[in-house]
């Protein structure tokens, strides 16, 4: 009561500060699901909060509101804690004391299932560690593997790496790059639907990219795709339509299919964000927020 009425916004007991009791928490609630879950939502939410699932808390009734909570699970606890950060809610914690519990029927909180739906939640409101960081490092991974690989097969004490790694490379970054758009259309959704805040996602992206110049380079990708695979068709004809040099022409034909598949993913890509865009979310947004993001 205190700390709320010093202005915080949510107060939660921290029950590791304030002591737990002989036989008041299974040791891989303890030791496992709670340091690990609450380390998982302060890596992805920036939290300051180390007791994240503790159910004794407090919280003033305007801020409460404005969090629009959804959940019906054990989850629940974990997007109290989410959504209070995503709109820059002030969190603080208490120290309590956890005693044995002393009901004599068994507690409603599965271990694995009830983790599984605060890690699944968690996932769910971070496009940036669902999608964004791995796609990238897919798209770098595979990308510096084409590169590497382009000019001639490389060996790496006994082991040998050809044409066949390049496909891998080529794997990595076709699947980043859908993994990307899946980011896109995440951030995007989450904004016009209210899932996420409206501060979580700023209006001038549709400035720089529209739909115009997603086709614009999904179409350039294209061309440089079929440029490539015409210059094999020209070695083909050359060789009056017989075998090729696999080791010299695969290696050019591989960058010719990935950039016509990454091509058309951002021309149907772009008309799927462009209709994402359309839900009518943007009057519902309050005006002084779209100003403060359209000024940024």
């Amino acid at each position: 009561i205190d700390r709320l009425r010093q202005g915080d916004d949510l107060v939660m007991g921290n029950r590791f500060k304030g002591g737990i009791r002989p036989g008041a928490m299974p040791w891989l609630h303890r030791y496992v699901g709670n340091p690990v879950l609450s380390g998982i939502l302060n890596l992805f939410f920036r939290t300051s909060a180390h007791d994240c699932h503790c159910g004794l808390r407090g919280f003033r009734k305007d801020a409460y509101e404005r969090l629009h909570l959804q959940t019906t699970g054990m989850e629940f606890a974990s997007e109290m804690v989410v959504k209070a950060s995503l709109h820059q809610q002030k969190i603080s914690e208490v120290p309590i004391v956890l005693y044995p519990d002393g009901r004599d029927r068994r507690p409603h909180l599965r271990s694995f299932r009830d983790g599984w739906r605060h890690l699944r939640f968690l996932l769910l409101l971070c496009p940036l560690w669902l999608y964004l960081i791995p796609s990238t490092a897919l798209l770098l991974g595979g990308l510096g593997l084409m590169v590497w690989l382009t000019p001639r097969r490389r060996d790496l004490g006994g082991f040998v790496l050809d044409v066949h790694s390049m496909l891998l490379g080529v794997l990595c970054v076709i699947l980043g790059y859908q993994t990307l758009w899946l980011w896109a259309y995440a951030k995007i959704y989450g904004w016009t639907s209210g899932l996420l805040p409206p501060q979580t996602f700023s209006f001038s992206v549709f400035r720089y990219f529209n739909l115009e110049r997603g086709l614009l380079l999904g179409l350039a990708l294209v061309l440089i795709g079929l440029g490539l695979n015409l210059w094999l068709v020209v070695e083909w004809a050359g060789k009056s339509l017989g075998p090729l040099d696999v080791q010299h022409t695969l290696r050019h034909a591989l960058w010719g299919f990935t950039a016509m598949v990454l091509g058309v993913q951002t021309v149907y890509g772009s008309f799927f964000l462009s209709m994402l865009g359309m839900s009518g979310r943007t009057h519902q947004v309050p005006e002084e927020t779209r100003a403060s993001q359209e000024g940024n």
